[in-house]
Order: C-alpha cells, then structure tokens, then sequence
C-alpha cells in the first residue's frame, strides 16, 4: 500500500511540515523503544518462568485474555524473544537503531528452523557486518540473512527443501456461479521463473500486434479496431491483465489456434544468468534466478544449477568484485546495447534507488549521466523511484566501480547510499576470515613507484 497526497487538506508550509515529519519521527522512535522493551521482557519473563505459578496460564495464552492480542501477534512476539535469546549482536543492531522491528522481525523467521548454535552462527555473522548493514535496505538484508542459514543448514537441507518446493507445485481452478474462474496454486523457483518469463512473453508480443492492428480489424484479443482504441487500452492494462490475456492465449493455441501446426515450438525454458565470482561458490549458493515478481531473489543451490545447464538458457556473467567484465565499443549507441544491460542488471540484480525492492523485470534502467551507455553510469532503478522520486526531486547517483555502492545525493538533503542485492553477510569468527577479494592465481599487484630523489 503506498499513501498519496490527494490534495483533500490544507497545505502546510515547510516550517509545519518540518513540525509534521519530526513529531513522525519521534513517534516511530517511541514505537520502536516501545516494541524492543517489550520483547526483552517478555524475554526476561519466558527465562524466569513464573507466569503459570503466579498466573495459572502460560505466557502466550495470557498475552492474548490479558492483552486481546492475536494469535499472530503473540507467535511472533514469543518467537523473537525467544530466538533474540541467542543473537545478542542482532539485540545491539536494534537498540542503536541499524534493525528496525520489521527487520528484526524477518530476522527471527528465517532463524525459527534453526538451532541456539545456529542462530548464534547467524547472529556472528550479523555483528560482523555494521559497515554493511547501514547500506542495506531491509529486503536485502532479509536475503543475506536467508543465504547465511542456508548455509549454516547445509547442502543437504537445502536440496530437501527445493526437493519438497518441486513436489508441492499445484494449480488449482475454482468455478463460480457466475461462469467466472479463480485460479490458486503455488509453483518451484524454476516453474515460477518459466511461467512469468512465458506469460510476459506473450504479453509483449500480443501487445505489439494490436498496436500495429489496422482500423476496420480484429486485434488478437477479438476487439473491432474501429470501434475502440485497443492500442491505448491495452497499454493501460495492469501487469496482471496482461498475463492473463496471455496465459489465455496459450491455452487456446494448444488447443488449436492459429499457428499451432505450422510452427513449431521449442519447449519453454527459464533464462539463468549465473553469476560467478570465484571467491563466493558454496555448495549451497551456486547462482541466482532472476524471476519477474515482487519478492527476493531465489538462491540456487550449485547441485540445482549444475541440474539445469543442460535444460535451460544459462548466460555467464564473469564478476570482478563487484564489477561487471564487459567490454563494448557502442558506448554510444542510440539503443542500450543488449551486453551492456546484462551487465548492469548482472550487477545490481534489482532496484538500487532509494527504497527500491522490485526485481529486474520490473525496474527501468536509469542513465546517471543522460546518453552514455557505460556500465558504471548506469543503475536499475525501480518505477515509482526512477519516474517519481530520481528525476522528480533531482537525485543524482554516483557508482563505486570497486564495490558496487550507489551514492545518491541531492542539493540540501542528506547523501543516501544503497548497495547491490545479493550482498552477503560478513563472514563471523566462526566462518574464518573473508575470502581475498583477488583471485589466488592472479599475479601480485607490482609496487608503487619509488618517490623522485630529493
């Protein structure tokens, strides 16, 4: 949900909207303090364990007669309490203010599978990374904090995992009176990835042909070219209109439309771009799936890759740290040259301005400098951010060729820097140092030159 200013109140002028946005500020301080409090003591409370003796009730059942709170509300206050128990640099990254409640809360769901030895394993890893986590938004840090307890359960928790995600893929089609149809199912990271691929597929093609459908003409859709402006109804249509036209689509040219006998088709396959930085392959994070929804981005294990190269389009993208190897010579084509895009998409992986959280698919690609084409001066950019907060407000981006960090910074507004998705976690003392940014083959870098004499 997104709140926008109608216009219905009066304005305010700056010096009452700087009164506005600090009371703001102050309340969702108090509400964070509020919260923290309350999970340490429940905390504290869970540990003494005196509720039933005093109370005649557990804790959890007098929250809710006491309170009147939900069963939802109390599972994840206990679940917190109890998994914070464990993580005491996840308890100091709250209290100063770097993890917010809803953070913390992502942090607690993700570690709920796992052991006190492995939810501290997670929690080292979290006090390891301050210089990361300020830069993170929380949907990154959510990821990072997923990819560190797949690799605390290990390669063979994870294959069992993606093995129960594959068997429990269903569609379902739930007829009503009307004649209408709901469709509810739940699909693998793979399906997912060929299914939206298809689906958007389709769309772009179907969209095409009616806009190029002469008047007096039937569009694919069936509509009368005369009677109504299909091409500008049609580029209103919402992202889920446009996948059902063309899951609608597909299905009537299985079943027998135009096309079906004379052309023939290669089964659809999702497209994998996998990355490979040499100091980061595990057995349990072997690349990455890029899928057109809202959400993460789904890890893959190096078993599932290695499985899919030979049923899928796989495209290597080699990474230098956190730049792209892409040489080009059409840095100033009139077009993105399609290497370029890859690169900066391989790169950024999702939005990278501020607040950003769509994938890929559904992000624009944003010049920092309007014409060039060079990799380090362009960003994926979310479409709310790049249309409505970039260019409405004037922020302009600079990338950090050397660790893939975009600083945003706008005249009188404090600077904003935001780092690539799929950052990982710093390694804890647990895991050993971090692995050498450089390669172990790679020659040393030669010594700088000695000083002039005198």
């Amino acid at each position: 949900m997104t709140l926008v200013d109608d216009g219905s109140a009066a304005p305010a002028t700056l010096a009452e909207g700087t009164v506005l946005l600090e009371a703001l500020g102050a309340a969702a301080d108090a509400r964070e303090a509020a919260v923290r409090d309350l999970v340490l003591a429940l905390g504290e409370v869970v540990r003494a364990g005196v509720t039933e003796r005093l109370e005649g009730l557990p804790v959890d059942v007098v929250l809710r007669v006491r309170q009147r709170w939900t069963d939802a509300e109390v599972a994840m206050l206990c679940d917190a309490a109890d998994a914070l128990t464990a993580m005491p640099a996840t308890r100091q990254w709250w209290a100063q203010g770097v993890l917010s409640w809803s953070m913390v809360r992502d942090v607690v769901a993700a570690v709920r599978p796992l052991g006190r030895d492995g939810r501290a394993a997670v929690d080292a890893r979290l006090a390891a990374s301050g210089d990361r986590l300020h830069d993170m938004s929380p949907s990154q840090i959510a990821w990072a904090v997923a990819d560190a307890v797949d690799e605390v359960r290990g390669p063979a928790e994870v294959r069992q995992r993606e093995r129960a995600a594959r068997e429990g893929s269903f569609l379902a089609l739930q007829l009503g009176l009307d004649g209408h149809g709901r469709l509810y199912g739940e699909l693998d990271q793979v399906d997912t990835a060929i299914v939206a691929a298809g689906l958007d597929h389709r769309a772009a093609q179907e969209q095409a042909s009616t806009e190029q459908t002469p008047e007096g003409s039937r569009d694919p859709m069936g509509h009368d070219g005369a009677a109504t402006p299909t091409s500008r109804r049609a580029r209103r249509r919402t992202r889920a209109r446009l996948r059902a036209g063309a899951l609608v689509g597909l299905c009537r040219d299985a079943l027998g439309g135009p096309g079906h006998e004379q052309t023939p088709r290669r089964a659809a396959r999702p497209l994998i771009v996998v990355h490979v930085p040499l100091d980061r392959i595990t057995a349990t994070a072997g690349g990455l799936l890029e899928v057109a929804v809202p959400s993460g981005l789904p890890r893959l294990s190096a078993a599932l890759v290695e499985s899919l190269a030979a049923d899928a389009d796989v495209r290597a993208v080699v990474m230098d740290g956190a730049r792209p190897l892409c040489v080009t010579t059409k840095v100033d084509a009139a077009t993105v040259p399609e290497d370029v895009r890859l690169a900066v998409q391989a790169r950024d992986l999702g939005a990278r301005d501020m607040g950003g959280a769509t994938t890929v698919p559904l992000s624009h690609l944003h010049h920092l400098d309007p014409g060039s084409h060079h990799v380090d001066r362009m960003v994926v950019a979310s479409p709310r951010g790049h249309l409505r907060v970039i260019h409405r407000h004037g922020w302009r981006g600079q990338v950090d060729p050397s660790t893939g960090t975009v600083t945003w910074t706008s005249l009188g507004r404090r600077p904003i820097t935001t780092r690539p998705w799929g950052t990982p976690l710093a390694r804890g003392p647990r895991d050993g140092p971090e692995p050498p940014s450089r390669r172990p083959d790679a020659p040393e870098p030669p010594p700088p030159d000695p000083p002039p004499p005198g």
